[in-house]
């Protein structure tokens, strides 16, 4: 059978771990790391000198004291559901030595001792309930008894006429005598007046007592400072030890001085102000949702504009820069300056100073209108400001005007002597259309006269004043700058990107959308940005599988970029491949942060195509080409894409783990190529030595060593010797006799450095298969020695024991083969350097390294050590050490009290668990036994309805209405089962 995948829980019924089960064993089977096997399990490991013998461990007990407490909660739980049960606790009532008269007896002796007098006079009955006890002791009324309280000084106390004025006076009711010696029919209304005065001289003794005491306390206190005073001098005069000795202060170890300069700075920290935090920390669930939420709220706003939707619009985001419209501080700005800046279409001050004499045309809410210099109302043909002119501009307007609109009214001008004008301003109230096109209206005045039916002769417009002007002005403006946004964002949206993207799942899917929308290289990386931040794995579960599969196209499009890069190089500002480099780091790193089962199962899954696609390499590099000289590169080395994606893993998942499910496959496989490859060209040397740096970035955090990578670099620096020796790689040795790397060995001498230059390995085709053999072969040999010496640098000080530091003999011997002579004065400065820094981390002298011995029986054997007996009572832990008898007292106490209520909790753990066992067993039960009950009537109701369905089906005279279906239907027509021509009718 299949195995299961899944662990089962334990059941309620299981028992605790190291109970005896029925069968006699236990569930513990020990400890494993003393058993040797299952045949030999009572069998000890070990054979251990003078181990104590015991009786083995039994849980008998322990489970028999289980089975016990079972039975009590099963019986308990029994009795708490049982209806109808009380406890009878009468005297004697089930004693049956006793007789029916000792019972009686018995319980009348409780009754009346629970009747007494020193039970019941604590009890407030009806017939005493004006009666006050203290201390259980009656309290008299009429008494002059004074109590008095506990925290009072005795001074001034109330007396018991005091009392007695207490609650309205009720205790003044039985009193024969007047207490301050007048006659007995005083009321108590002189009581109060004569106790007034009484109350106010206690009032003033008390004070006066007050102000007493503090007196005599500040006299005391300024006693005993005069004699501290004096004391001080005497004991000035005692020391007259010269030569004391101080007392010895133990000098703080180091690490005592970081305690206790941690302990103040923990105590300033404490001691600085707390503030409550504004605003926490927003989750990366948050942060996502609200960029989603912008990028949706953009993409809204780009479709409303394209539409030529702007209601809701505000236009952040447009700018008028390149308005060419008359603002206001556009106009400010042309006036002050230079008139070679001007517009040559715009009138000069000079034309302007001419022309200011002539009305000015101006679109107003009543229409076309001239205004002067001043602002008023003229005609084109006349300036002239006399009444005839203005009747002639009233006249001149066009009517009928609207209503609400200002006008100027000649206020009666029937009823004017001599025909005189008044003219006054007012608001047009109602406009009045005659059949016959005449007009009159309707004009309540600003004083808040109104006068009707005035004809249009008596009416004209008033002219806007300059600040109606301007604001009209500022308004038209407004209005133009507003258009001019609304056009330049429906403009921008229809020539900017989307900002949704449905996310591709395939590389052809990415580039498609790339070539639509994109325009240069950061179009593309803003494209991707979208497409993760819009279907991010935060914002819904869902989108799990299909950002799997867009970390995928990640990856490749990654390889495609580093491709590219090696081919032509970044590209320039247009492409920007390296900037697509970083961008996609980023996304990949928080698509890894999002969901990192899933980037490990791609990255895996990336990795293991590496390793197919370089295993096939190594079986074609085994077969001789013939190099055409235009087909390109044949190597078995990785592309340059793919090594830059590894040198991204470093970025994306921690190397320094002991073992990581996707670094560790990494590494080997690293390792796996820098030892296995072959080298044929320089391609494959650069390659091998950026594998290599690889491998040395990744473990030298970790303090690791990888013997491939210092082999590697070892054998790329024998290859410019011309008495290389041997090679820790096969590779490299049969790679010396090879013309393209003897050409790098001669092209060194070439090479021309100057002062100060670094030879730089670029990772571009140009410089690697195309380049200038002597700047290649000066750059490789620089980047394996400044590897080497980096590498040493950060393994400095990691090794124990001095055979470990043997790792890097072999470079240094390896350096040892470089000429000393031909070479750029730099790369003499850089074989310096690193050779002495070898040098230091190599030993000259060490202990000979010799083959472990196998151990002596005195250092095999165990040490043995006799069981120390100690007083329970006396005991006490390593960490009671230095403390006081009293408080190790109080600490056993507290671990016993722990150990007790873990105890507690342990057994309160067990009777849940067995209380919840027996109730869902219960209901179970029960349960069953109704669905029993259920099921019987069900057959039962079955076998009555085929009973009745057969006896339809024999025929339709013995019952109607049984049956379904086409039997029923004949059941009712009584035709059921009549037979004629041996057919069915």
């Amino acid at each position: 059978g299949t195995k299961r995948k899944t662990k089962a829980k334990r059941s309620l019924a299981a028992l605790p771990k190291g109970l005896v089960h029925k069968k006699g064993r236990i569930s513990d089977p020990g400890n494993p790391f003393e058993v040797t096997g299952r045949s030999s399990r009572g069998k000890q490991k070990h054979i251990v000198h003078n181990r104590p013998i015991a009786k083995p461990k039994s849980t008998k007990h322990a489970l028999e004291s289980l089975q016990r407490r079972q039975t009590q909660l099963r019986t308990s739980i029994e009795s708490t559901k049982k209806a109808n049960v009380f406890v009878d606790k009468r005297i004697g009532q089930y004693d049956p030595t006793m007789s029916a008269d000792d019972r009686m007896l018995a319980r009348l002796v409780k009754e009346r001792t629970r009747q007494s007098q020193r039970v019941s006079k604590y009890r407030l009955d009806d017939d005493d309930s004006n009666i006050l006890t203290h201390k259980g002791r009656k309290l008299d009324p009429n008494s002059s008894e004074v109590i008095y309280s506990d925290d009072e000084d005795g001074h001034g106390q109330l007396e018991a006429v005091d009392t007695e004025l207490h609650f309205g006076g009720s205790g003044m009711s039985n009193r024969q005598a007047d207490p301050y010696g007048g006659s007995s029919s005083s009321n108590l209304s002189q009581v109060y007046s004569q106790r007034k005065t009484e109350l106010d001289d206690l009032i003033a003794r008390r004070k006066v007592m007050k102000a007493e005491r503090m007196q005599a306390k500040e006299t005391q206190i300024e006693t005993i400072e005069k004699m501290d005073e004096s004391f001080a001098e005497l004991s000035a005069l005692l020391s007259y030890r010269k030569n004391e000795k101080r007392p010895l202060i133990a000098k703080q170890t180091q690490e005592e001085k970081e305690m206790n300069e941690w302990n103040l700075e923990l105590k300033q920290m404490m001691m600085k102000p707390k503030r409550k935090a504004t605003d926490r920390t927003k989750t990366p669930e948050e942060i996502a949702k609200e960029e989603a939420e912008r990028l949706h709220e953009l993409e809204t706003r780009r479709m409303a504009r394209m539409n030529g939707d702007f209601d809701e619009d505000d236009f952040s985001d447009i700018s008028i820069d390149d308005y060419g419209g008359s603002t206001k501080k556009k106009t400010k700005k042309k006036k002050r300056g230079d008139q070679t800046n001007r517009n040559p279409d715009e009138l000069s001050d000079s034309d302007d100073e001419s022309d200011g004499d002539e009305p000015k045309a101006v679109f107003t809410a009543d229409g076309l209108q001239y205004l002067d210099k001043e602002g008023r109302a003229v005609t084109k043909d006349d300036s002239d400001h006399s009444d005839s002119d203005d009747e002639d501009c009233g006249n001149n307007d066009d009517h009928p005007l609207t209503e609400g609109t200002r006008v100027q009214g000649n206020y009666h001008a029937g009823e004017q002597f001599d025909n005189q004008d008044a003219w006054y301003d007012g608001v047009i109230k109602r406009v009045h259309v005659g059949a016959k096109g005449s007009v009159t209206y309707d004009v309540d005045y600003d004083d808040g006269d109104f006068e009707e039916g005035m004809i249009p002769e008596h009416v004209r417009t008033i002219a806007k004043s300059e600040a109606d002007m301007e604001k009209d002005k500022e308004k038209s403006e407004k209005e133009l700058e507003e258009q001019f946004k609304r056009n330049k964002a429906r403009d921008k949206a229809r020539n900017e990107m989307p900002f949704i993207f449905e996310v591709t799942t395939t590389l052809d899917g990415l580039h498609e959308v790339i070539a639509k929308y994109a325009t240069k290289g950061e179009d593309a990386s803003t494209i991707i940005e979208r497409m993760y931040k819009a279907n991010s794995v935060r914002l819904d579960h869902r989108n799990k599988e299909k950002m799997q599969n867009f970390y995928d196209v990640l990856l490749r499009r990654y390889m495609s970029v580093g491709d590219a890069i090696f081919v032509s190089g970044n590209g320039g500002d247009e492409l920007g491949r390296f900037s697509q480099l970083d961008c996609l780091l980023k996304v990949m790193y928080q698509m890894a942060q999002d969901s990192p089962e899933s980037a490990g199962a791609v990255w895996s899954r990336r990795i293991g195509f590496f390793q197919s696609a370089h295993a096939k390499r190594l079986r074609d590099a085994e077969f001789e080409y013939e190099d055409d000289g235009d087909d390109g590169l044949i190597t078995a080395w990785p592309s340059m894409g793919n090594f830059l994606l590894l040198r991204a893993l470093g970025h994306i998942f921690p190397v320094t783990d002991k073992k990581h499910y996707v670094v560790t496959p990494t590494m080997l496989l690293l390792g796996q190529m820098v030892a296995h490859t072959p080298v044929t060209c320089s391609y494959d040397l650069v390659m091998g030595i950026l594998c290599s740096g690889l491998l040395i970035e990744y473990t030298k955090e970790a303090k690791r060593v990888v013997p491939e990578a210092l082999a590697f670099l070892a054998g790329v620096m024998r290859l410019f010797s011309k008495n290389p020796g041997l090679f820790a790689l096969p590779s490299l040795e049969v790679a010396k006799n090879i013309p393209a790397i003897q050409a790098l060995r001669a092209g060194l001498s070439k090479a021309k450095l100057g002062d100060g230059d670094m030879p730089k390995l670029t990772l571009t085709s140009d410089f690697i298969v195309d380049g200038k053999v002597e700047d290649l072969s000066a750059a490789i040999l620089f980047a394996a020695l400044d590897l080497a010496e980096t590498y040493a640098i950060a393994l400095e000080g990691s090794f124990s024991i001095p055979v470990e530091a043997e790792a890097f003999s072999e470079l240094s011997e390896s350096i040892l083969t470089l000429p000393k002579r031909g070479i750029p004065d730099v790369l003499q400065q850089k074989i310096a350097s690193t050779a002495s820094k070898l040098a230091s981390m190599c030993p000259q002298k060490r202990k000979p390294v010799c083959r472990q011995g196998t151990s002596t029986k005195p250092e095999s054997a165990i040490k043995s050590l006799a069981p120390r007996m100690e007083d329970p009572t006396r005991y006490s832990m390593s960490k009671d050490k230095g403390k006081k008898a009293v408080q190790v007292a109080i600490d056993r106490t507290r671990r016993e009290y722990k150990r007790e209520h873990k105890a507690i909790s342990r057994e309160l753990r067990l009777d849940a668990r067995f209380i919840e066992k027996e109730r869902r067993d219960e209901h179970e039960s029960r349960v069953s036994k109704a669905r029993a009950k259920r099921h019987k009537n069900f057959a039962w109701l079955e076998g009555e309805q085929a009973s009745m369905n057969e006896q339809v089906r024999e025929g339709g005279g013995l019952l109607k209405g049984g049956g379904m279906g086409l039997a029923r239907a004949k059941a009712a027509s009584a035709k059921m089962g009549i037979k004629k021509g041996g057919k069915l009718k």
